[in-house]
């Protein structure tokens, strides 16, 4: 399987572990990820404006870019970056103003271009064609669960796992369409194809706090706590999920709160990639896990996955 794939920006800087994990999974598992040639930022965070189309721009022409490739689908890893993409895509298949506008901006855009030899689409309007994949949802859709648990090497079999989803990858629930927004079971189906037993707890979908990390912290840091907390007294060793922003604020910014909730203890957070790097047999030294503030290596070799 030979799919294009975008990768955004903070895969290439803060959270490198969730690219280089997932994209050696990607190879183990016979699944060829082209990065898109000269792609620039998505814009990070969907726009609130339903007026100016400017701040759709950018996650447009990357859209416009796979389609002039030949492609139809486009498969991202980035939470964000895909919460992005497909709500964009959404608007440009129901909104005929919209996508002509932006196709016009477009096609002046490549005009100025042209000159400097940059690959233009020669008037080729883009209509919304391109179906956007989060990694997961590849796996799911396009893979099979099946076919990775064929390919398991070392079941997760003693991890108890909670996965948790966060905002983007189900919010807004119309748009997304990923899974069921209130029960959802992909990452649950996931760790199951791993052999991982499955922890449910009551704070999967809510949100870790964001951006509030950074203009209100104390907020994020309670909402964590929870998170962390009711994963924890439902049997968890560890939390699972996709999203930088929220292993920013669920697993980098354990180390403050110790000082802020008396008798927390940390808890070990992976990126899914890591999990299935692991479970696939990829070399552990491999997986990043030095980057973690939370050491994960103990509980691994308790039991005995490392």
């Amino acid at each position: 399987m030979k799919l294009p794939y975008y990768p955004g920006c903070t895969l290439k800087d803060r959270t490198s572990q969730l690219e280089t994990t997932a994209l050696a999974c990607a190879e183990k598992l016979d699944v060829q990820l082209e990065e898109m040639p000269n792609w620039t930022c998505c814009g990070g965070v969907y726009p609130v404006s339903e007026t100016k189309i400017v701040n759709l721009v950018a996650p447009f022409r990357i859209l416009k870019e796979v389609q002039e490739a030949g492609d139809d689908k486009l498969v991202t890893i980035c939470d964000f970056c895909y919460n992005v993409l497909k709500r964009t895509n959404l608007i440009i298949r129901e909104d005929s103003v919209k996508r002509t506008r932006l196709n016009l901006f477009l096609s002046d855009d490549d005009r100025r271009w042209a000159a400097s030899g940059r690959r233009v689409g020669e008037g080729q309007e883009y209509d919304g064609g391109v179906k956007v994949l989060h990694y997961l949802e590849m796996l799911r859709d396009e893979l099979g669960f099946e076919a990775v648990a064929a390919a398991v090497s070392k079941p997760l079999e003693d991890l108890k796992i909670a996965p948790y989803y966060g905002c983007n990858l189900l919010r807004p629930p119309l748009e997304m369409d990923l899974d069921d927004p209130e029960d959802p079971r992909i990452m649950e189906d996931f760790l199951g194809s791993m052999g991982a037993q499955v922890v449910e707890f009551p704070y999967r979908i809510e949100c870790c706090g964001s951006f509030l990390s950074l203009s209100s912290p104390q907020i994020a840091r309670r909402l964590c706590h929870t998170i962390l907390e009711s994963a924890r007294k439902n049997g968890a060793d560890a939390i699972m999920l996709s999203c930088p922003m929220c292993f920013y604020n669920l697993e980098q910014k354990q180390s403050e709160f110790a000082r802020h909730f008396p008798g927390f203890r940390p808890m070990p957070v992976f990126f899914f990639s890591q999990l299935l790097a692991l479970a696939l047999g990829l070399d552990p030294a491999s997986l990043g896990f030095e980057r973690n503030f939370a050491d994960p290596v103990p509980l691994l070799k308790e039991k005995h996955l490392v």
